[in-house]
C-alpha cells in the first residue's frame, strides 16, 4: 500500500511536483529518506526565510520544551508572550514609528485576512472590500473570496461584495482615475470599507506595485475613511529586504497581516498590527484556541533579537536579491528571446516565461537537479524564487546556476 495514493486526499499539491519523499533538513537544504540533497528555493512559501532547522532558533525551542513551559495559553499572559511584545516594539515598531498593538490571531495567514476584514467592517460599517489582480490572501472562505490568484488552485469562493482592481507596476492617470471611481462607489448595495492590498505580491507573480500608487492609495483612503490593509503574510519578516515589503511607499497602513515566518522556525503563528486608534475590539469579540502559541512566542522574539538588532540582515537580503536579479536577467537575455521578464524585490522574485507549460518544464528540470522551485502568477507562467534570507551565498549561487542549467534544457524554441 501507498499511503499518499490510497489514504492522502486528492487535493494535495506540493507533492506531485517534487515526488519526493522528505526526511530532514537544515538550512537550505532538504533530504530525502534514501539520502538526496534538494537546495530549497522554496521556503516552505515563504514559512522558512529564516531556514531550515535554524540551529539559533532549534536551541531556543528545545530548551522551551526541556524546561516544561507552556505551549499552549490562548491569550493568558506568559513570560515567552511579553517578551515577544518587547520585542516587537523594540525591532518592528519603534524604528518604523508604527503606533500600532499587536493582535494575535491564531495560526495562520488566512485567519488574519478575516481579522483585519472584520474589524475594517467594524470600524466602518461597510463590508465592501477592494483588492487586486493576483492578491491572495489565504483559504478560509472570505479570504478565498477576495483572491484573485489560485493559479491552477481553483476555488469556490466568491462574494458579491468585492471588486478587483488591476495590478499596477507603472502608474498611470487612468490607475488614478479608476481607483478613486472605485473607492466612492457602491458594491452590490455596500460602500467600501477597506483595501486589501500585497505591496509586493508573492503567488500572483513576484510583482511589485508601484510605490507611487500605493502612497494614492492612502491619501484616497484617508479621505474617504477606509481601512487599508497590508497583507504582508508572504513578503514580509524581511523577505524583500525591509522587515515589511511597503516600507519607504508611503502606503501606511491601518493594519497590516503577518504570518509565516514571523516564529522563524516554521511555527504556525498569526498576528495583526493594528493603528492604535482603531484597536476598537470588545473583549473575546475576535478568539481562537491557537492564538497563543508561546514556542512560537520564543522562537520569535530570538528571531527578532538576533536578526534585527541592526541593518546587516536587510543589507544582506538586498545584496542576495541583487545577485538572483542579475542572474535571472542573464537567463532573458540569453534564452528568453525578449520574452522572459525578471520581477521582484528582494530575495522574493521571479522569472516570467510567458507560457505555463515552459515554466512548469523548468520547474521540473530544477527539480530534476535536485533545486526546488514553485511556479506562481496568472497561469503559473512565472517561475518564483523564495530562498532562505539567510542563505549562504555559495549555495545562493549553485542554486541558481542549476536553474539556468534548467532554464538552458527546456527553453522554448516557439
Amino acid at each position: 500500500m501507498n499511503p499518499f495514493e490510497d489514504i492522502e486526499s486528492n487535493v494535495r499539491y506540493y507533492c506531485r511536483r517534487w515526488p519526493a519523499v522528505f526526511s530532514t533538513a537544515h538550512g537550505s537544504t532538504i533530504v530525502d529518506e534514501n539520502g538526496t540533497e534538494y537546495l530549497d528555493f522554496f521556503a516552505g512559501a515563504g514559512a522558512l526565510s529564516y531556514g531550515h532547522n535554524n540551529p539559533i532558533l532549534v536551541d531556543v525551542a528545545i530548551e522551551h520544551l526541556r524546561a516544561g513551559k507552556l505551549l499552549h495559553s490562548l491569550d493568558t499572559f506568559t513570560v515567552e508572550k511579553r517578551r515577544f511584545l518587547e520585542a516587537m516594539q523594540r525591532y518592528v515598531l519603534e524604528p518604523r514609528r508604527l503606533d500600532m498593538v499587536i493582535q494575535t490571531v491564531g495560526p495562520t495567514g488566512a485567519t488574519a485576512v478575516e481579522a483585519a476584514l472584520q474589524l475594517a467592517q467594524r470600524i466602518t460599517g461597510h463590508r465592501a472590500v477592494v483588492g487586486f489582480a493576483g492578491g491572495y490572501h489565504g483559504m478560509t472562505y472570505r479570504a478565498a473570496s477576495i483572491s484573485a490568484s489560485m493559479g491552477g488552485r481553483q476555488t469556490s469562493a466568491h462574494l458579491k461584495d468585492f471588486v478587483e482592481l488591476p495590478f499596477v507596476a507603472h502608474v498611470t492617470e487612468s490607475d488614478l482615475e479608476l481607483l478613486d471611481q472605485t473607492l466612492r462607489s457602491t458594491v452590490d448595495g455596500q460602500r467600501i470599507g477597506a483595501v486589501i492590498i500585497e505591496p509586493t505580491q508573492g503567488e500572483g507573480g513576484a510583482r511589485p506595485f508601484d510605490p507611487a500608487y500605493l502612497r494614492a492609495i492612502r491619501e484616497r483612503c484617508s479621505e474617504l475613511d477606509i481601512i487599508v490593509i497590508a497583507d504582508e503574510v508572504q513578503a514580509g519578516v524581511g523577505r524583500t529586504g525591509p522587515f515589511f515589503s511597503f516600507e519607504g511607499s508611503a502606503l501606511d497602513p491601518d493594519i497590516v497581516c503577518v504570518s509565516k515566518s514571523i516564529s522563524g522556525l516554521g511555527l504556525p503563528m498569526a498576528l495583526n498590527l493594528v493603528r492604535r486608534s482603531l484597536d476598537t475590539w470588545n473583549p473575546g469579540e475576535f478568539s481562537g484556541t491557537f492564538r497563543g502559541n508561546n514556542l512560537a512566542f520564543a522562537t520569535s522574539a530570538t528571531m527578532l533579537e538576533t536578526y534585527w538588532a541592526d541593518s546587516n540582515l536587510e543589507k544582506g537580503t538586498e545584496q542576495r536579491g541583487l545577485t538572483v536579479r542579475a542572474a535571472l536577467e542573464e537567463m532573458s537575455s540569453q534564452f528568453g528571446q525578449g520574452r522572459f521578464v525578471v520581477r521582484g524585490n528582494g530575495l522574493l522574485c521571479g522569472l516570467d516565461v510567458g507560457d505555463t507549460q515552459l515554466a512548469a518544464d523548468i520547474a521540473q528540470g530544477a527539480f530534476d537537479r535536485k533545486l526546488i522551485v514553485e511556479t506562481c502568477g496568472a497561469g503559473d507562467t512565472t517561475v518564483k524564487l523564495l530562498p532562505a534570507i539567510v542563505i549562504d551565498e555559495d549555495q545562493l549561487a549553485e542554486g541558481l546556476t542549476r536553474l539556468g542549467d534548467a532554464v538552458a534544457q527546456t527553453r522554448s524554441p516557439r
